[in-house]
């Protein structure tokens, strides 16, 4: 019995380091918190391109709903450029209105490039593609006739 006393006595006393358990312990929280944070790093510029990629599809309804609600029936587009892209009217008048959550008719996207292409869109909401619409590198889709943007 004073022998056991005596054993555990001795190993709680003995603090000089750490148990291999606390290191592993650690060890992983670290390669965790490394992982989450890596991985947050490298994913913003492709966040950055579906927003860009997204607000972009947004302007396009609001081009498709401008032509539709348009008398005298009016065509309304989207020409892109490489880095910029601004809202049209076929006939061309001015003022144009602003785009949706922009101060004016026109919402540049550098450093992210685009090629050059125009949607146009009539009284039905058909669109009139020139290019294939390309951002970033990425593909946007609209559907002939029917006018859905995916």
């Amino acid at each position: 019995m004073i022998k056991r006393r005596q054993i555990v006595k001795g190993r709680l006393g003995n603090n000089r380091g750490f148990t291999l358990i606390e290191i592993i312990a650690v060890l992983v929280i670290i390669a965790i918190i490394s992982a989450v944070v890596i991985s947050r790093g490298t994913a913003t510029d492709e966040a950055k391109l579906q927003a860009e990629i997204d607000t972009l599809k947004g302007h396009l309804r609001y081009a498709q709903y401008l032509a539709m609600n348009d008398i005298p029936p009016t065509q309304w587009g989207i020409n892109v450029g490489t880095g910029s892209y601004a809202l049209i009217r076929n006939p061309t008048t001015t003022p144009l209105p602003n785009l949706p959550n922009e101060s004016s008719a026109t919402h540049s996207f550098s450093p992210i490039t685009a090629t050059d292409w125009t949607v146009l869109f009539d009284e039905w909401g058909s669109p009139t593609i020139t290019n294939s619409p390309n951002i970033g590198g990425k593909s946007i889709t609209i559907t002939p006739n029917t006018g859905f943007i995916e």
